[in-house]
């Protein structure tokens, strides 16, 4: 793509990041996998950040491997979502679709507690089928304006729409945003979680960069977004989600709901921050090459030590870090996920056997690279017997350290 994904502008490199494989592409064998170029770019026109290839999305998403159930941090950001809800009127009267509803864990939570009516929809089979196994009403496909009209005919128009993490995803969101306000009742409400651009950019979190990650979002972009397909954000707010987050609450364009302040507070600080400079975002390279090149370093000079490091979390974040800074089967013995889905495969283009945590001890690893580091206190916490013992985590970001 040499056009916007929004705007349909020109857009310019801020680095091109070589080749890696699918991060999400494990397999039960070691195989030298396809790499794919992947390059970080910036529209001239309105900002937003994005990756210039698009890949065909069935190879990313037709069967996926990360289950929002397996995580008890993301659990518990969902429970805390639900007072939230509460208080905008969510109940058992709602009718609530989810767009990329993964294994259908978000919306069990809202049919159990609210005895609403959810349905999901999403692409993946394998999580499909798990969640329509479970009785939760899972369409199999992607979500755009032409699904929304099958969606609409089936169920009419809803009171709650949600997409999480999802917009960051989507070659093409205008047909994403023109099918939620087909299907959002004219009081309705579309819930939108995306990680935020300004957490990327300041803590250098770069591993977000992987071919199912096409856009990198600011308010401003949501907003942009909004405007071109009719519908307008009345209200923000930041969460710890992904490493810092944005949930927007959305609604149609005529809606006469009261904009919250918070919108024009995160706007200023967008702006405050330089994310929308072409000086400080073509300065993000450098960045990323002094951190992968550290990264590095700390792994070389440990194993020049004769120790024993492996990988916690085989997240599409830690694969494309792993292929970034080059930590591959020969500097990293496991990697160590607690997906049954995962386990006994092998991390994409690094080929490092994945095997359950249980079998994390100070016998066999000296250092553990936690590379969910979005979810680090749960897994120190987990790991607790381990650290106990003299075992040692590191964490990437903002900088590679060891604690101690």
């Amino acid at each position: 793509m040499d056009k916007c994904r929004i705007c349909n502008n020109k857009i310019k490199k801020i680095i091109n990041l070589g080749k890696i494989a699918l991060v999400g592409n494990f397999l039960k064998k070691k195989t030298n996998q396809k790499k794919y170029q992947i390059s970080l770019n910036y529209c001239l026109k309105c900002k937003h950040v994005q990756i210039s290839e698009c890949l065909n999305p069935d190879l990313l998403f037709k069967n996926y491997l990360w289950e929002t159930g397996i995580s008890s941090t993301n659990i518990s950001l969902l429970k805390n979502l639900l007072t939230k809800l509460k208080k905008i009127g969510l109940n058992k009267d709602s009718k609530v679709l989810e767009i990329a509803s993964n294994d259908g864990s978000f919306i069990k939570i809202l049919k159990k507690k609210f005895k609403s009516y959810v349905v999901g929809i999403d692409p993946a089979k394998n999580l499909s089928k798990k969640a329509n196994s479970e009785k939760i009403y899972t369409i199999n496909n992607y979500f755009n304006y032409k699904t929304s009209q099958y969606i609409k005919s089936k169920f009419n128009k809803f009171d709650f729409i949600f997409a999480r993490n999802v917009i960051a995803h989507l070659n093409n969101p205008n047909p994403v945003f023109l099918g939620v306000r087909n299907l959002l009742k004219d009081n309705g409400i579309f819930i939108l979680e995306v990680p935020h651009l300004l957490n990327i950019i300041n803590k250098n979190q770069y591993d977000n960069i992987f071919h199912e990650h096409v856009g990198f979002h600011s308010l401003k972009s949501v907003i942009d977004l909004c405007e071109i397909n009719n519908l307008k954000v009345f209200n923000v707010e930041k969460i710890s989600s992904q490493g810092g987050s944005l949930r927007c609450f959305i609604c149609q364009n005529k809606s006469k709901k009261k904009v919250s302040k918070n919108i024009k507070k995160i706007i200023k600080i967008e702006k405050k921050n330089n994310l929308f400079s072409n000086k400080n975002l073509e300065k993000f390279k450098f960045r990323i090459i002094n951190h992968s090149k550290n990264m590095n370093k700390l792994i070389k000079r440990l194993k020049r030590k004769k120790k024993r490091i492996s990988v916690y979390g085989a997240s599409g974040k830690g694969q494309a870090l792993m292929q970034y800074t080059k930590i591959d089967n020969k500097l990293i013995n496991y990697a160590f996920d607690k997906s049954k889905l995962k386990q006994g495969r092998f991390t994409p283009g690094t080929n490092v056997k994945i095997k359950d945590p249980k079998y994390i001890s100070k016998k066999n690893v000296d250092y553990l690279i936690i590379l969910s580091w979005n979810i680090k206190n749960e897994i120190v916490k987990q790991e607790n017997r381990f650290f106990k013992n003299g075992g040692r985590f590191i964490i990437p970001f903002p900088k590679p350290q060891i604690l101690k």
